[in-house]
């Protein structure tokens, strides 16, 4: 893969990560088929500082000319999954 996909796959990568952080973050427990006690333990832990410093970043990217390097971007995913880590799962089926 050259620079310019792997660069071009982790920015995407990121904005999905940072995507289910934001979604997350503003589900209303009572409206969601997620573990209710296990979403608000997270969304807790994570909204501060650790969820809005994704999005911060996520909406940096948002400006003109504004992607990182890759060597950041890969950074910034390893964050940004470390915050997903203990996120809620959606419940079997």
């Amino acid at each position: 893969m050259g620079k310019a996909a792997e660069r071009s796959t982790l920015y995407h990568e990121f904005l999905q990560l940072a995507g289910q952080i934001e979604r997350l973050l503003n589900t209303d427990p009572a409206q969601t088929a997620l573990d209710q006690d296990e979403l608000v333990r997270w969304q807790n832990r994570y909204r501060e500082p650790e969820g809005k410093t994704v999005l911060y970043r996520r909406n940096s990217l948002l400006m003109p000319g504004s992607i990182p390097m890759s060597d950041t971007l890969r950074e910034w995913n390893t964050h940004a999954r470390e915050v997903l880590r203990n996120a809620p799962l959606q419940p079997q089926r």
